[in-house]
């Protein structure tokens, strides 16, 4: 088993060895393993909402109800299969809107993407080939992006137990680097300003996913993970492109977030029960406002206060 030769899903359905495996995007996002497992989007949303919100969309709960696609998802697939694999096989698993339908508003286009949908396929338009085709343009004139940051193996799984839970965990970097420690990751954005990439970071927990990608490493390729750059290219013209990488600081912080996240789901499948942010607690608690709208709050209660005190008639002096 190499990044050169990965294993393919076993007979059995089941994956009950660790290591660099070749599955479906389909099969990585369920369950694939002979325990419950988890990766990182998961482990991200346990962490940022709670494990009730994590488990009413997982594979592991047999009542969650179908995700609808949305156009902003179709577009980054898309963008993934272009600019990391190429064209071979885009036909297997997109289809474009035909020209007769310029929106989804007739009976019959509905029905055409719902059919195109049950049979597999990822329904994207004329308008997203066109993004994607400037965003591969742009990629291609930056500067690292030549230098092949980019290049390396994709769609490669990691998948190996977690020593302290015997939870399985799963890692799927779009980027797998041949011989060095620099992973990368391409994101597509509405915008590489300094403000929405922190947004974006911080909002996303990017940094926990990268510190996942580098346990996947040290875990199944046996070398450390020296950095993680993050690839951004803005989705509509101009199609700007930044590179960013991660710091130390922030990619510890991931892992022990990812440390937390991995301890409490293990302990959802042991128990059965997947809280919400509140806990168990059954009391009430107290709520209160953030620092900065107290602040203000204050503020405003401070000049109205001076305000009004230099409005009252003066007295005069007997």
């Amino acid at each position: 088993m190499t990044l050169h030769n990965p294993l393919p899903m076993p007979l059995s359905g089941k994956i009950s060895e660790p290591g660099v495996y070749a599955l479906p995007i389909e099969v990585y996002h369920g369950q694939p393993t002979v325990g419950p497992s988890i990766s990182s989007s998961g482990l991200r949303t346990i962490w940022s909402q709670s494990p009730a919100h994590y488990y009413v969309d997982s594979a592991l709960n047999p009542k969650r109800t179908p995700q609808q696609d949305r156009p902003a998802f179709a577009l980054g697939r898309l963008a993934h299969k272009l600019l990391l694999e190429g064209s071979d096989g885009l036909a297997d698993e997109f289809v474009t809107r035909p020209e007769q339908w310029s929106d989804w508003r007739t009976k019959d286009a509905k029905l055409w993407r719902e059919d195109m949908i049950a049979a597999g396929k990822t329904v994207i338009t004329d308008a997203d080939l066109a993004a994607v085709t400037g965003m591969a343009e742009s990629l291609a004139q930056h500067p690292l992006v030549e230098a092949g940051i980019l290049d390396g193996f994709v769609e490669r799984s990691l998948i190996w137990k977690d020593d302290k839970t015997g939870i399985w965990l799963k890692s799927r970097p779009d980027v797998v680097p041949r011989a060095s420690g620099l992973f990368s990751d391409l994101k597509t954005t509405a915008s590489v300003a300094d403000d929405d990439l922190e947004r974006s970071l911080a909002g996303f927990g990017y940094h926990m996913q990268a510190a996942l990608v580098g346990m996947a490493s040290e875990a199944i390729l046996g070398r450390p993970m020296e950095e993680f750059a993050l690839v951004w290219v803005e989705k509509a013209p101009p199609y700007c492109v930044r590179v960013t990488v991660l710091t130390g600081a922030d990619l510890d912080r991931g892992r022990q977030q990812l440390r937390r996240a991995i301890d409490q789901f293990a302990e959802c499948v042991s128990t059965g029960v997947w809280p919400g942010p509140g806990g168990d607690r059954r009391d009430a608690e107290y709520l209160t406002l953030p620092p900065w709208a107290a602040k203000r709050i204050d503020e405003r209660l401070e000049v109205m206060e001076a305000e009004a005190n230099d409005n009252q008639p003066q007295t005069e002096a007997a």
